[in-house]
C-alpha cells in the first residue's frame, strides 16, 4: 500500500477550508469499509485522506415535517434503530438484515454508500425509488440534487472537488404508499447482490388503481442502480391484477440490459430481476390492500 497523508479536521468549517484549498488530492473517509478495500487493490491510490468521522453533528434521523432526513455520517445500524423508521419505513430495516454483518452495519455510513455509486451498494435502489435527493456543502454554499442526477456512473457522482454530501432526504410515505426491497446473493447475509430491487407502491385503495410507482434496480442498463421508467409506464395509473403484473414483466423483460461478471451472467440476473420484482410489487400491495396480489 502506497503512503498517504491524513487530515484530522476540527470541525466543519475546518473541513471545508481544507477542502477548498487541496481539492482533488483528497480522498474522505470515515470509517472505510469500501475505501480501504479498493486502496488495497490499488483502485483508489491517496494522496491525503481525510478522516470524516469526529463529525458528529451529521450522524441523525429526524423528522422534519414530511421530510425524513438523513444524515451522511448516520451508520445503517443507526438509521435501523431509529424511532423515525417506523412501519411505513420498514424497508430500511429489511435492507439493514441484509447488509453484511453487524461489524459493517456498525461502520457503515449512508453517505459512504451512496458516495461508491456503484450496483452493489444496497441503499441506492430504495432512495432512487423514494425520490431521494442529497445535501451537498462547501465552503461557497449548498447544492440540493435528486440522487438520480447525483448518481453519474460507476465510481462516478456528482460531486465538486471542494464539496462533502451532509445529507439524504426524502419524503415520509403516507397511509396509501409502501415501499419494498428484495436482493440475492451468492448466501444470505453478508452477501454482495447479484441482483436488487426496490418497488415504491402508491395504491388507491377502493379502485385497486396504481396511483404512483417507481421500480429500481442495482443494474438495469449499466452498472449503477438505475429506474425502470419503461415498466413504471406500463403500471402507472392502471388497475393493478395478477395479469397486469405478468403484462410488466414481459416490458421489464425487454427494458433490462444486464450486463456479464464473475459474479453473475447478464441473463441470470435478468430473469432474477423479473423474479424480485414480481415479489417486491406483490408485498407493496399486501402491505396495502391487505391480501395477496398473486
Amino acid at each position: 500500500m502506497r503512503r498517504f497523508d491524513m487530515y484530522v479536521p476540527d470541525d466543519l468549517t475546518d473541513l471545508l477550508e481544507y477542502l477548498d484549498s487541496h481539492q482533488s488530492a483528497v480522498q474522505l473517509i470515515t470509517n472505510g469499509s469500501d475505501l480501504i478495500n479498493r486502496i488495497r487493490k490499488r483502485e483508489a491510490p491517496p494522496k491525503i485522506i481525510v478522516d470524516l468521522s469526529g463529525l458528529s453533528e451529521f450522524n441523525y434521523v429526524r423528522k422534519d415535517g414530511e421530510t425524513i432526513r438523513i444524515g451522511a455520517l448516520t451508520t445503517i445500524a443507526d438509521l435501523a434503530s431509529s424511532p423515525v423508521i417506523d412501519l411505513r419505513h420498514v424497508v430500511f430495516r429489511e435492507v439493514a438484515a441484509k447488509f453484511g454483518g453487524p461489524a459493517i452495519r456498525n461502520v457503515a455510513t449512508i453517505g459512504g454508500n451512496i458516495c461508491a455509486a456503484s450496483s452493489s451498494e444496497d441503499l441506492l435502489p430504495i432512495f432512487l425509488v423514494l425520490d431521494a435527493k442529497v445535501r451537498l456543502k462547501s465552503k461557497l454554499g449548498e447544492r440540493l440534487l435528486p440522487l438520480e442526477g447525483f448518481l453519474k456512473g460507476k465510481r462516478l457522482i456528482d460531486l465538486k472537488a471542494n464539496e462533502i454530501l451532509i445529507e439524504t432526504n426524502f419524503q415520509q410515505l403516507d397511509e396509501d404508499s409502501a415501499c419494498t426491497f428484495e436482493k440475492v446473493g451468492m448466501r444470505n447475509s453478508l452477501m454482495i447482490a447479484f441482483v436488487s430491487s426496490a418497488v415504491f407502491l402508491k395504491l388507491d385503495r377502493k379502485r385497486e388503481l396504481v396511483n404512483d410507482i417507481r421500480i429500481a434496480f442495482n443494474r438495469v442498463a449499466g452498472k449503477i442502480p438505475e429506474r425502470a421508467r419503461r415498466s413504471e409506464e406500463a403500471l402507472r395509473g392502471k388497475i393493478l391484477t395478477p395479469q397486469l403484473l405478468e403484462d410488466t414483466v414481459s416490458v421489464l423483460k425487454k427494458e433490462l440490459q444486464t450486463s456479464s461478471d464473475f459474479r453473475a451472467s447478464g441473463e441470470y440476473r435478468s430473469e432474477v430481476a423479473c423474479v424480485l420484482f414480481k415479489r417486491a410489487l406483490s408485498r407493496s400491495y399486501e402491505r396495502l390492500a391487505g391480501r395477496n396480489l398473486v
